[in-house]
C-alpha cells in the first residue's frame, strides 16, 4: 500500500431489527449490533478495525471499499443524527485514520422507505 497516510470520512445508520440494534458502516458495508445502540456501535467498531488491519497487512486496499447497497445510504439521509458517542471515535492505524464519523438513526416508523426492514 502507498506510504501516504489515508484519512477516511465513513458514515453508519443505526437501525432496529429483530429487537437489536444494528450499526452499519456504509463505506465498508460492515454491520455490529448488539442489545443497545453502544453495543452495536462498539462491535461494529471492532469489525472495521479487523477488516482494515487485515487489508493493510496484506496490502489489499481494494478490500476495505465494499460500499454498503443502495436502501441503507438511503435509510443514512433519511435518518435523525444519533449521539455523538461513535462519531467520536477515532481509529488509526499505520497509514489510515478513520477520525470522522457521522451516525444517523433511522426508524421505519418515521418513513415511507418500505422495503428499510426487509
Amino acid at each position: 500500500m502507498n506510504t501516504q497516510t489515508l484519512h477516511i470520512p465513513l458514515r453508519i445508520v443505526f437501525y432496529r431489527e429483530d429487537g437489536s440494534w444494528v450499526a452499519h458502516c456504509l463505506e465498508f458495508d460492515l454491520v455490529g449490533s448488539g442489545v443497545t445502540k453502544n453495543e452495536a456501535a462498539g462491535s461494529l467498531l471492532e469489525i472495521i478495525a479487523i477488516q482494515v488491519e487485515d487489508s493493510l497487512q496484506h496490502d489489499n486496499p481494494a478490500n476495505l471499499f465494499f460500499p454498503a447497497p443502495g436502501k441503507y445510504f438511503e435509510m443514512f439521509a433519511r435518518g435523525t443524527k444519533s449521539d455523538k458517542t461513535i462519531g467520536e471515535a477515532k481509529l488509526q492505524f499505520e497509514h489510515l485514520i478513520i477520525d470522522d464519523v457521522q451516525a444517523r438513526e433511522f426508524s421505519d416508523s418515521d418513513s415511507d422507505l418500505e422495503y428499510a426492514a426487509n
